[in-house]
């Protein structure tokens, strides 16, 4: 039986390579670029580059040139983005189209090892800053400087929450020392 695409995804954790990707200086140029046109040309040469490493069909860049919207807490800002995220962003892409044309999902699920993908690919290409940090597991043990005191008074009129959030607290925070 063959097993679903979230699971698939989440079971690959790096991209691979058919010849080792030689793109280093490609991704280091982009984060120069400030151009609509430059991240164009640049940003289709990295896929370009990064498709036949792979072995995959060539897919096409389009890179809009004006403002995107984003939404902020003081309102909406129209503008351009950083060339950090435009990497990021542009790594993220090509990992759904990986995740498509080379491991022949039916979709493209924002797994751990989607995003474990993302940051081989990153690090390949020696911009592994541009991705987050790799999640730690939790630790298990009560940190130092948590304390847990008296009554929960987490809810209005001191009413402690459902104990599946109180675990779930536990769980990230520490378990209470006994």
């Amino acid at each position: 039986m063959p097993r679903s695409a979230y699971e698939r995804s989440k079971g690959v954790e790096t991209v691979s390579w058919r010849e080792f990707p030689l793109g280093k200086g490609i991704a280091l140029s982009i984060l120069e670029e400030s151009t609509a046109a430059g991240r164009q040309a640049r940003g289709q040469a990295l896929l370009d580059v990064l498709d036949a490493a792979a072995g995959l069909p060539p897919c096409r860049l389009t890179v809009a040139d004006r403002p995107q919207r984003h939404r902020t807490r003081g309102g909406r800002l129209q503008q351009v983005l950083a060339p950090k995220v435009f990497l990021e962003t542009l790594l993220h892409e090509w990992v759904h189209h990986y995740d498509f044309t080379g491991l022949q999902l039916d979709r493209s699920p924002h797994t751990s090892g989607f995003f474990n993908r993302i940051r081989d690919l990153a690090e390949t290409l020696g911009v592994g800053y541009v991705t987050p940090p790799k999640r730690e597991a939790p630790a298990a043990e009560l940190s130092e400087d948590v304390v847990i005191t008296g009554p929960d008074r987490l809810r209005p009129g001191g009413v402690p929450p459902p104990k599946w959030i109180r675990d779930q607290v536990l769980a990230l925070f520490g378990r209470p020392r006994t």
